[in-house]
């Protein structure tokens, strides 16, 4: 469950066979069956006025969801093994995490924005593979969690966090 959407009465959940369902509080809403592997995330986004459904698998592919269609309306393939996604409600961005040891940060069209290998404190230092990512709901911060036992929190170069 996306705890960051508050507006209607949509559930998503998955069945770890790839297949995902929506719900409402009185039926079933609608029901995709595209991806090809285990599904590590689905997140609402509203940018731009838009209302679509973003879904990641562990194969890498990233796939955005139009409530309106019984099909997906774009797919982005990430190329690589993917262990988490987060895909921002406010702003057209979304991270993805590798147990490859980085997170991708990337726009709607899929094009990256930035790749992050090390942690900023620890010079040198590889992050760990990636577990979980979380974005702030209003903000551009990201919130990253790793199988090194690390919790970090990225901002964009102009914010500061305190």
């Amino acid at each position: 469950f996306d705890g960051r959407s508050t507006k209607g009465d949509v559930l998503y959940l998955s069945d770890g066979l790839s297949s995902k369902s929506g719900f409402s509080r009185r039926r079933k809403y609608s029901e995709y069956d595209e991806h090809t592997s285990w599904i590590v995330d689905v997140s609402f986004t509203t940018y731009g006025g838009r209302h679509e459904v973003v879904s990641g698998c562990v194969a890498g592919n990233i796939k955005f969801w139009d409530l309106r269609y019984s099909s997906s309306v774009r797919t982005i393939d990430h190329k690589m093994q993917m262990t988490a996604l987060a895909a921002h409600s406010n702003v057209p961005m979304f991270a993805t995490g590798s147990p490859a040891q980085f997170i991708k940060i990337m726009s709607h069209d899929g094009s990256t924005q930035q790749v992050i290998r090390y942690h900023d404190r620890l010079p040198g230092q590889r992050i760990g593979p990636v577990s979980c990512l979380c974005f702030h709901p209003q903000l551009p911060f990201l919130a990253a969690g790793f199988a090194d036992e690390n919790v970090s929190l990225y901002a964009p170069k102009q914010s500061r966090v305190v």
